[in-house]
């Protein structure tokens, strides 16, 4: 693997004592280190950026250490303008155009078998006439559900606002392109990528995809304002590392989706666009979804999450098809203890 930041952390470290920050002194962890000068990181990020956006398709890539809520922060308030949002988007969008000081003009989502559905393309445009002020439209896809939103909006979005997608929970979507659905950081003006959701990635990593030369600069600028000058050279390192080991590793989604399609002939799921979001619907079950859940808490199965109807379970490269074979295993014994 083409590891410059990991390299990096172990390489400048080597042989020498610590008279500088960190005050653990490499107690903690060896790797949690600070710039040293002629040494790292030097153009270790920027490189290791550069490397990243190739694999994610997209033009730029910055590299995030506090989640994906810093990247849509830092997106709105480069557009400059009022953004329009899907009823059910995340916190964070309402946050940045609170930040901002901007309207975050809502489009409610239409509903099938309980869930909120992706904005589609006529919403959108519907929104863009409606709300003339405009300069940004931010689609969530995929969803907590894996449900995505389609591509088409990209021409409605064309010259009249900016397309920035929240694609928090589709990190592993550019690395098999041929299995899931086109990821909105191979064309979206700005997408943000949560690595730790669904690559081996530590927990507040993210990346921030852009497309847009016109709005890298001031994307830069936000992120040093919403920023810390000394972010954690092993959750850098760490982003790095995922994509890495994504891009040697994603042959392994075929065996993991055959497995899940084995669940599926077992276990009620919700059709939906990522089969590496196994939602299971309790009710089909005879419960609902919280009691799902806790009963299979208690078995020592932890699903992400719950609702009223349905249970979420997120799968990715370091879960075997054995564990998901007895994920299966568990719901099923859950089920018939009814």
């Amino acid at each position: 693997m083409n590891l410059i930041i990991y390299r990096g952390i172990k390489d400048s470290t080597s042989g020498t004592t610590s008279w500088h920050t960190p005050g653990h002194k490499g107690t903690l962890d060896p790797r949690d280190i600070t710039e040293i000068d002629d040494s790292f990181p030097g153009d270790a990020i920027e490189r290791a950026e550069i490397n990243t956006a190739s694999l994610i398709g997209s033009k730029y890539c910055r590299y995030l250490t506090g989640g994906s809520s810093m990247g849509i922060k830092a997106a709105v308030l480069a557009a400059g303008g009022d953004i329009l949002v899907a009823g059910n988007s995340h916190r964070a969008l309402f946050e940045a155009a609170e930040l901002a000081k901007v309207n975050a003009f809502t489009i409610e989502n239409e509903y099938c078998d309980g869930l909120p559905l992706p904005l589609s393309a006529e919403q959108i445009e519907d929104g863009l006439n409606r709300y003339p002020s405009v300069k940004a439209v931010y689609v969530t896809s995929p969803d907590y559900y894996g449900l995505c939103a389609v591509g088409d909006i990209a021409s409605v979005t064309k010259g009249r606002a900016y397309l920035f997608c929240d694609g928090a929970h589709g990190a592993h979507f550019p690395f098999r392109p041929d299995l899931f659905p086109r990821s909105f950081s191979t064309f979206a003006d700005v997408t943000n990528l949560s690595a730790h959701k669904t690559l081996p990635a530590y927990t507040q990593t993210a990346y921030l995809a852009v497309n847009n030369d016109e709005l890298i600069g001031k994307i830069d600028n936000a992120l040093k304002l919403l920023g810390t000058t000394s972010p954690s050279y092993v959750l850098l390192g760490g982003l790095e590392y995922a994509a890495e080991y994504t891009k040697e590793n994603a042959f392994l989604y075929d065996r993991l989706r055959d497995s899940v399609i084995s669940l599926g002939k077992s276990v009620p799921l919700l059709h939906n666009d990522d089969f590496t979001r196994i939602v299971v619907d309790a009710n089909r079950l005879g419960m609902t979804g919280k009691d799902l859940y806790y009963r299979l808490k208690q078995r020592g199965v932890i699903a992400e999450k719950f609702d009223d109807r349905y249970v979420v379970f997120i799968v990715t490269l370091c879960d075997s098809p054995q564990k998901t074979d007895k994920l299966k295993e568990e719901i099923c014994a859950v089920s018939l203890s009814q």
